[in-house]
């Protein structure tokens, strides 16, 4: 217990830097020990930190040593295991532990599992470990596999464990195993521990709800909720999250709810190494300071990565998207010079019916892409809303091409490719996006064009854009100042799902990507045409 008293006075004295929810978690924990209507058992608590710690680490630089807990897992184990209702049942059912990357999170939640499975004192446990996809399941679930492998500890209690994708049995007919969500297959759980692995990544609280529901009939359940923080604050795990501030907050009282969130605090600077250590309390223990100094730079100069910092290594909720370049950063790539010089690739992005069209041309030799707009003539004058005045300027301006007619006028756009094959040399490739451009696509091979299918997915569009970005950071790329790419460019956002991957949206209906896609498609050709079309898996994952 004193490492517990210890670990919270120096939380509530600044020994600790620690961000206001777990300060809230360190003030709700020495109020409750005032409580006459629960109680804190000092030996339910230490009865699993000593199991835990009988445990040995399976993977890494502590592999063969045991686990020892650091003073923020006794926390939370007392918390969870010491506070008791009046009847001696345990008076948390459910938590919510929310932590970045690197802090252990998965092998701490295994250990928790693997006691409710041996040590619980319950007939007929079932344990899962559940998420959205098998993979992310077997993530706590192997690890305790490899636990159980490496520990003697388990001798004797486990009747089988002859795979990692079968189950553990123990011989009070308790089961482990890892489960994935489907909604069609989850009748008839009588659940008594569950660890719900990275909630945010869950589009719906479906299953959140089927395990709760499911240990309806036990007398201590647990349902254990670990994850980092994510990128839609419309998601079920965000809401849940604020839920349960407003009980670290006391402005809702919910007695069976354990939360603690390890994250940093509204106005603190993310880019400070010393606010790190709020957000990472296995700092300097799993989480290594110097990864996180390398994660900074490269946030400092790819946009799309400092979201990917704050989420992940700071456990910070970002908004759903974020604004990929800035328009300072676009205007510096700017130049009157004309670079159209040497080889190039092409890349056109085809509309409906009566929306932009757009056609890119790249040059690698000079880092110069060029952009073509066209726009049917009867859109362009229905267009009333506050970008409609601009693009009847440009129009007049000659930076988009407004063709006859209501519909697409793909004609006039075979002419023109045509036409620009004869001024600046025929392109090696032109990648297309296949909606849209099947009659278009086979009159320009009958024109003699390498026509190159480039669809406008994760896999295809990855390599293109990032390699985009790169130029841009490094201002390296050129481009025609052409207003309406500008215009193009500052409504584009970078948006990242549950499971991380980034793809390129638009702000709003009436708001353009075409040309930043179609230079993306054009870099994207190029870049495959110099590596042999290989697909390396590195690479970050777009939708343009």
């Amino acid at each position: 217990m004193e490492i517990v008293k210890k670990y919270i006075s120096d939380v509530l004295t600044g020994r600790i830097l620690a961000c206001e929810f777990v300060k809230n978690a360190c003030i709700r924990f020495n109020s409750d020990l005032e409580r006459e209507d629960i109680s804190f058992s000092e030996q339910h608590y230490l009865y699993c930190a000593k199991l835990i710690e009988n445990l040995t680490h399976t993977v890494g630089e502590k592999a063969g040593e045991n686990f020892i807990l650091e003073p923020w897992q006794h926390f939370i184990v007392a918390n969870i295991f010491g506070f008791l209702k009046l009847n001696g049942t345990r008076r948390f059912t459910r938590a919510y532990v929310e932590l970045p990357r690197k802090n252990g999170k998965s092998t701490f939640a295994a250990a928790l599992m693997l006691f409710g499975l041996i040590a619980d004192g319950e007939e007929g446990a079932q344990i899962y470990s559940a998420a959205t996809k098998l993979d992310q399941a077997m993530m706590v679930f192997g690890e305790a596999y490899r636990m159980v492998t490496k520990n003697k500890i388990f001798a004797g209690h486990l009747k089988s464990a002859n795979s990692i994708h079968n189950r553990y049995v123990s011989k009070e007919n308790s089961i482990f195993k890892p489960l994935e969500w489907n909604p069609k297959k989850q009748d008839g759980l009588n659940a008594h521990f569950c660890c719900i692995d990275e909630y945010h990544a869950h589009l719906s609280d479906e299953m959140y709800n089927v395990m709760r529901n499911s240990m309806g009939a036990r007398a201590q359940p647990l349902l254990f909720t670990i994850t980092t923080a994510g990128f839609n604050k419309e998601s079920p795990c965000y809401k849940h999250r604020k839920y349960c501030t407003k009980v670290l907050g006391t402005s809702i009282k919910d007695d069976a709810l354990f939360a603690i969130i390890y994250t940093l605090d509204k106005d603190d600077n993310w880019q400070d190494p010393k606010n790190w250590k709020k957000a990472n309390p296995n700092w300097g223990v799993s989480v290594n300071p110097r990864i996180l100094e390398e994660g900074l730079s490269e946030a400092k100069e790819m946009p799309h990565k400092e979201v990917e910092f704050k989420t992940k290594l700071l456990n910070v909720w970002t908004d759903s998207a974020t604004t990929w370049i800035s328009d300072d950063l676009w205007n510096a790539c700017g130049t009157s010079d004309n670079l159209a010089i040497g080889e190039s690739y092409g890349g056109l992005d085809l509309a409906t019916v009566s929306d932009f069209c757009a056609y890119s041309l790249f040059f690698p030799q000079t880092k110069f892409c060029k952009t073509f707009y066209f726009i049917p003539e009867d859109s362009l004058n229905k267009r009333n809303d506050q970008s409609g005045e601009s693009i009847r300027e440009w129009v007049l301006r000659g930076n988009i091409i407004a063709t006859p007619g209501n519909v697409t006028d793909y004609d006039y756009i075979r002419s023109k490719i045509n036409e620009l094959a004869l001024l600046y040399g025929r392109p090696e490739d032109i990648a297309f996006d296949p909606y849209n451009s099947s009659q278009l696509v086979i009159q320009l091979q009958d024109d003699g064009f390498k026509m190159y299918k480039y669809r406008q997915g994760f896999i295809s569009m990855s390599k293109g854009t990032k390699e985009l970005e790169r130029l841009i950071t490094g201002k390296e790329f050129k481009h025609d100042n052409n207003p309406v790419c500008r215009w193009m460019m500052s409504n584009i956002l970078i948006v990242q799902d549950a499971a991380g991957n980034i793809k390129i949206d638009k702000q709003s209906s009436n708001d353009k990507v075409d040309g930043p896609v179609s230079k993306a498609m054009a870099i994207g050709t190029w870049i495959e045409e110099n590596m042999d079309k290989e697909v390396p898996q590195e690479f970050f994952v777009y939708d343009l």
